[in-house]
């Protein structure tokens, strides 16, 4: 496993366990969130509506794309500050994270936008109920992120390789699990079997588990037929074609 790979996964591992798998939407790009300088979406990597907190990782790099230059690191660093305050327009807190810096710095980060957004559902207009449901959620990941953060202190290393090693063995039974049901459905529809056909080398897709990626290989015919796709600073991951069908859209997303 790569370094990238190991920190990013840890990140992930923490976010599942600070918001305790709470309704996620994950490589998301809402309708209100779009650069008004490029006019194109930006992402987000979670987005956890009831609780007004969204995640997105910094630093990450695509494959093949090398060392960037000072620009691209201004127009990524106008690109992110851009997130925050439409988020913030829009009543959600955005944790902006870098998962290759110390983690106990950047657990500080996450626990005051956790903070922010705690105040800020104290004093907003939802009914009594809503509110209380929020300030709850608010609160217990507000504790597991402070218990993460102290043990992050102690021995950063071998925690970070803990909780990455925890969240691919959860991403393998998950994987095994969305294949299991999807193997148990109908043959693709025609307007599926269209898009599958579509599919070639160089090809941006969004996969509904993970997220924004490119085709990077075609092979096999029939019920044999194997798509390769390469996913943001993740890693690449071969698909039967027939268990893509409900799983991707065709889309380039900034």
């Amino acid at each position: 496993m790569s370094s990238a790979y190991l920190y990013l996964n840890a990140w992930r591992e923490i976010c599942a366990r600070v918001f305790n798998n709470r309704t996620v939407q994950s490589n998301i790009s809402p309708e209100w969130l779009v650069n008004p300088a490029s006019r194109r979406p930006l992402k987000l990597d979670y987005l956890y509506l009831s609780m007004g907190v969204a995640v997105r990782f910094m630093g990450l790099t695509a494959k093949g794309q090398g060392r960037r230059s000072e620009w691209d690191l201004r127009e990524e660093e106008q690109r992110n500050q851009t997130r925050v305050e439409l988020c913030r327009l829009n009543g959600i807190q955005l944790a902006m994270i870098d998962p290759f810096d110390e983690p106990a710095k950047q657990m500080d980060r996450l626990l005051r936008v956790l903070s922010r957004a705690s105040r800020l559902t104290a004093q907003d207009g939802r009914s009594s109920s809503e509110k209380k449901a929020a300030m709850d959620e608010l609160a217990a990941a507000i504790k597991t992120a402070n218990q993460l953060r102290m043990s992050l202190s102690k021995n950063p290393d071998q925690m970070i390789a803990t909780l990455a090693e925890a969240w691919r063995d959860q991403e393998t039974g998950l994987i095994t699990e969305l294949q299991q049901s999807t193997a148990q459905k109908q043959k693709p529809t025609r307007t599926q079997q269209r898009k599958l056909a579509q599919l070639a080398c160089g090809q941006k897709v969004i996969h509904t588990h993970f997220g924004t990626g490119v085709v990077t290989d075609v092979s096999g015919d029939g019920a044999e037929k194997q798509i390769t796709i390469y996913f943001d600073a993740d890693k690449e991951r071969t698909f039967l074609a027939s268990l893509l069908a409900d799983k991707i859209t065709m889309s380039g997303v900034a």
